[in-house]
């Protein structure tokens, strides 16, 4: 199979770039070729180069291109012989403005089952959906895990990603009209009581006690417009989950932008690095934390790149999670409604090393049996075929 791969986006520690470069080189391993179009090495003006040509698919990561338009008004993708797949990295609300174009050959990637769900109801053009994390690799110059210097690994406990600031978010909720700032407050109240509420769940609920029409409305636009409250739950649980890490007795370090922000009192800050060098920061670990961006039914990629560079994942469940490990055996749970808890977690864990070690080796050999990047290229292949 003959593939193109967009890589249009240098955001977030240029993980978009290592996606697709990883998904391409898996493709390629199993034989297919691969083309790439990279907005760091390519101009915009060469995408119409591709006009007229044919692919057995098309990808891109959380992808503009289905806005892109002809001078004649239509769609470019559909000037392009081929299926085209959008690889959803996170919530579809934020995506409203891609997802409801109808592309003559639209189909989706997504992290969550219930994304899937929500993008099955509202976007009923698209013609597919398929869920998978996506995952990480072993660090650069590894050829595996040195299992007899686990407990020589230097930090006890790792994070990375960025630090908001939940008063910035209220001040941006702050400049809405007054009956949708009210709206986003309830919809933020709703998710704090119940950890287990979506934000298109909480969308509904809240349709159902408002006098205006949400639901018979344009929903998915409503839903996008009340981000603001998805965002201000997942910078308050993020805030809490490195409060209560800063209370742990063994080390602490965080790497990523802006936690000079927040007064913590042991964590040893460091600055932010590009997306494929945490690979080589999992491998110095003995505990990676991950907190999920509001996903319930999916995984970020946190948790499988930590246990293949043998840290053992502490994560807040997800049904996902749930089905493959088990808390304890191959993987750390912590409950977002108990983060308190946290402290005397992991210290317990790290005061028995041995037990530790046994945890990170069951937790790499799931992730080595099912979240690699040839996993997420077999299903790829599965919704092309």
């Amino acid at each position: 199979m003959k593939f193109l791969i967009f890589e249009m986006k240098t955001v977030c520690y240029n993980s978009y770039l290592y996606f697709g470069d990883a998904l391409g080189t898996a493709l390629e391993a199993k034989g297919h070729s691969v083309e790439y179009f990279k907005i760091d090495e390519d101009n915009l003006d060469d995408l119409e180069k591709f006009v007229g040509m044919s692919y057995d698919a098309l990808i891109d990561f959380n992808s503009d291109l289905p806005r892109a338009l002809m001078d004649d008004d239509s769609f470019f993708i559909d000037h392009i012989n081929a299926p085209f797949f959008d690889v959803i990295l996170d919530h579809p609300l934020y995506h409203h403005d891609t997802l409801k174009n109808k592309l003559n050959n639209f189909h989706v990637i997504c992290l969550d089952s219930k994304h899937k769900d929500y993008i099955k109801k509202y976007y009923p053009h698209i013609q597919s959906i398929a869920v998978t994390p996506m995952t990480g690799e072993l660090a650069f110059g590894q050829d595996s895990i040195n299992w007899d210097s686990y407990n020589e690994r230097p930090y006890d406990i790792l994070l990375s990603g960025t630090y908001t600031d939940p008063t910035r978010i209220e001040t941006a909720i702050k400049k809405l009209p007054d009956f949708l700032a009210q709206n986003v407050h309830e919809l933020i109240d709703m998710m704090l009581a119940d950890s287990t509420l979506t934000i298109e769940d909480a969308v509904e609920q809240l349709a159902r006690n408002e006098i205006y029409d949400y639901i018979n409305s344009d929903l998915p636009l409503h839903t996008q417009t009340f981000y603001l409250a998805d965002t201000y739950v997942r910078c308050i649980n993020r805030k809490n989950l490195v409060q209560n890490l800063d209370k742990c007795s063994h080390n602490f370090h965080i790497f990523g932008a802006l936690w000079e922000e927040l007064d913590l009192k042991h964590a040893q800050i460091h600055r932010e690095i590009p997306f494929n060098l945490t690979f080589t920061v999992f491998s110095k670990a003995k505990i990676s934390v991950n907190i999920m961006p509001n996903f319930k039914a999916g995984s970020h990629d946190r948790v499988f790149s930590a246990q293949l560079n043998g840290a053992v994942s502490l994560t807040d469940p997800t049904t996902l999670l749930q089905q493959e490990y088990s808390n304890g055996e191959n993987i750390l749970f912590y409950e977002l409604d108990n983060m308190e808890n946290i402290p005397s977690l992991v210290d317990g864990n790290l005061d028995d090393l041995d037990k530790l070690k046994k945890i990170a080796q069951s937790g790499y050999s799931i992730a080595k049996s099912n979240h690699t990047w040839a996993n997420i290229a077999d299903i790829l292949l599965s919704e092309i075929n």
